[in-house]
């Protein structure tokens, strides 16, 4: 496992809870797609015309910012940080990311041994899930999330749209962050 200082990267993205606080707003496919309520597994296995997949891009040991721990509430900087992309005949749709709080993933031993399964239709199954409000970032090229979402893409966008929510397991919480690549816009 890689090790890693998420803290470094000088690009910090502006979320905000309401889509429409941004200016240009987004367009009604990319809008419909960050506020959707449910699974993005299943959106993306109803949108797709092929056959979906889920890609692990990498697990890494790494220190959250100051801002997500207080946001996390967790008792520390140390967290697994799993990167996965959501696919369409091999091609990426979404990329996430899901920061798991070192004191959480303890607890939670099952949350580092998820492999190709998604995060969302794990937690979908536990009683008394708690899901956060969403929030929403329009991501640049400066913004470290942006950069992971596109590290191998060649003549990328000027910008991304993602959102995000923490979940929580009985009390302890974990973040989910997806980011839209231009595939899942069309």
């Amino acid at each position: 496992m890689q090790s890693a200082a998420l803290q470094d990267d000088p690009g910090i993205a502006r979320w905000s809870e309401r889509l429409e606080a941004f200016e240009p707003q987004a367009d009604p496919t990319v809008a419909a797609w960050l506020s959707e309520p449910g699974l993005l597994t299943e959106r993306l296995r109803a949108c797709c015309t092929g056959h979906p997949g889920l890609a692990v891009v990498a697990e890494i040991e790494a220190t959250m910012s100051r801002a997500d721990s207080a946001l996390l509430q967790a008792a520390g900087p140390a967290a697994l940080v799993r990167e996965i992309e959501l696919t369409c005949d091999g091609h990426p749709w979404v990329f996430a990311q899901t920061l798991i709080p070192a004191a959480i993933l303890a607890r939670h031993r099952w949350l580092s041994t998820l492999g190709d399964t998604a995060l969302g239709e794990r937690l979908a199954a536990i009683p008394g899930i708690l899901r956060g409000p969403l929030e929403f970032a329009r991501l640049t090229p400066a913004v470290a999330l942006y950069r992971r979402a596109l590290r191998q893409r060649t003549n990328p966008p000027q910008q991304l749209w993602a959102r995000r929510s923490w979940f929580a397991i009985g009390g302890d919480r974990l973040l989910v962050q997806e980011v839209f690549l231009p595939e899942a816009l069309r």
